[in-house]
């Protein structure tokens, strides 16, 4: 029986269906190329932690704002319409003698409405003035607060990007091993096939081959992890698909100690410094204020008032008598508020800035040693990782010589796959040290040119 073309036309397009979600996957999964240097501009742009830091700046901004509207002319205008249900009387003593003795009166008309727009001027205010000052250096404030942000997202994306990139290489030089074990055991069980070759050879390159697997199996699952540590840390998707561009041997070129080594070690080059020595004035700042709240506050101020009471509602009506409109007042004058007694607010007030002043002037002292030591303990660690890379760096192309020296006796007849073996354990340590040193390097002079206030990366 022939089928309906509506289905036959529904079972091709679901055939299609495949296709289209592989190619939706592949495109989905299409990687993104990533040098250091890109990882950290893409960080600059998308981190979460940094756009929050610049989020603190545009809100210390809008305080400042805030504070300087307080001390603009402040204009308000009010509306006003009132409806007696009952109206209001005063019993008054009868001034025409006789009976009743009191007299009930109402003054007040059953409708009235007003209307008035008043203008009022800080004119002093001591409080304001430093309050001012203060928020105006709260800005700068948060200004370096970003700087610190910026430095601190730096050094974790490189440290992140460090740590993704040693992984990949590992995976690298396992399948480059692994490729040269497989070679190896394919050649010798052709040798054990036609009897040039013992079946101990064989075994023992497949053990080999088996544990160099399971190794690699492991670092696959590694390296996804680091690579989405990166992913965070820059704020990109934790989905998407990236691959690491750079090599250490670049990374490690690109970051010069020149400066940062030679220069003697001042600790007012670190941003925490600048932070803590803003915190520092803003304290003499906050005790300025409070003084000030012992000083006399003056406002000048302006108003205008219309008013009227009527006995009937006939607002929208015209040609009204005269006691029908709207009266007009204009007043103009001066307050002046005293602060007389505040139950020794502004003075605990005050209290409470020097101690915490006290606090941030020791936390000066105890980060400039901290600091220091930071600093020495940074350059130690750089000056025996820098020995550790070229003696392993040595090691490394010693490793390479003999493993091919083993691969051509055994090649000529004359080694053995135990010697093939040993050999390559040793390149694979030796590759392995070597990328661990170089790591370590690198993280060591990302961590001394912090330590003395430099930027990492130029």
């Amino acid at each position: 029986m022939k089928k309906p073309l509506t289905h036959t036309l529904y079972m091709k397009r679901l055939s299609l269906l495949p296709v289209f979600l592989m190619a939706t996957m592949i495109y989905a999964q299409e990687s993104v190329s990533l040098s250091l240097k890109d990882a950290i501009a893409y960080a600059e742009k998308n981190s979460p932690v940094l756009q929050n830091a610049q989020t603190d700046i545009l809100i210390a901004k809008q305080t400042v704002n805030t504070i300087k509207a307080s001390g603009l002319p402040q204009v308000n205008a009010t509306a006003g319409y009132s409806d007696y249900l009952q109206i209001p009387g005063s019993y008054v003593k009868n001034f025409l003698g006789g009976n009743p003795e009191y007299l009930f009166f109402r003054f007040q008309q059953k409708y009235a409405a007003n209307a008035s727009i008043g203008l009022n001027q800080l004119l002093f205010d001591g409080t304001f003035f430093m309050g001012l000052k203060a928020a105006e250096d709260y800005v700068n404030l948060t200004n370096s607060f970003e700087i610190k942000s910026l430095n601190d997202l730096h050094m974790a994306v490189a440290k992140a990007y460090l740590l993704a990139l040693t992984t990949s290489k590992n995976m690298e030089m396992i399948n480059s091993t692994l490729a040269t074990l497989e070679k190896s055991l394919s050649d010798v069980s052709t040798l054990n096939e036609e009897g040039f070759a013992e079946k101990l050879d064989v075994q023992r390159l497949q053990l080999a081959v088996s544990n160099l697997k399971v190794q690699k199996e492991k670092l696959q699952n590694a390296i996804l992890v680091t690579q989405n540590l990166l992913k965070l840390q820059i704020g990109m998707d934790v989905n998407n698909s990236i691959q690491l561009v750079d090599n250490l041997e670049t990374i490690n070129s690109l970051i010069p100690l020149a400066e940062t080594v030679s220069n003697s070690f001042d600790a007012k080059n670190r941003i925490e410094y600048k932070l803590l020595n803003q915190t520092l004035g803003l304290s003499y700042l906050d005790e300025k204020r409070y003084k000030y709240g012992y000083f006399p506050t003056l406002v000048g101020f302006l108003q205008h008032q219309e008013t009227t009471n009527r006995s009937e509602f006939n607002f929208f009506k015209s040609n009204l008598t005269p006691n029908n409109d709207f009266i007009p007042s204009t007043i103009w004058g001066l307050n002046v508020s005293i602060p007389v007694f505040d139950g020794f607010r502004k003075h605990s007030q005050i209290m409470d800035v020097r101690l915490r002043r006290e606090k941030t002037l020791n936390d000066i002292r105890n980060f400039e040693n901290a600091a220091t030591l930071e600093y020495n303990n940074a350059k130690l660690t750089y000056d025996v990782n820098i020995k550790q890379a070229e003696t392993l760096k040595m090691n490394l192309d010693l490793a390479n010589e003999i493993y091919d020296k083993a691969n051509i006796k055994f090649n000529e007849g004359v080694g053995s796959t135990l010697e093939i073996i040993q050999a390559e354990n040793d390149l694979k340590t030796a590759q392995t040290n070597y990328m661990n040193a170089l790591y370590d390097l690198v993280v060591s002079k990302l961590e001394l040119k912090k330590s003395a206030g430099t930027v990492i990366l130029n």
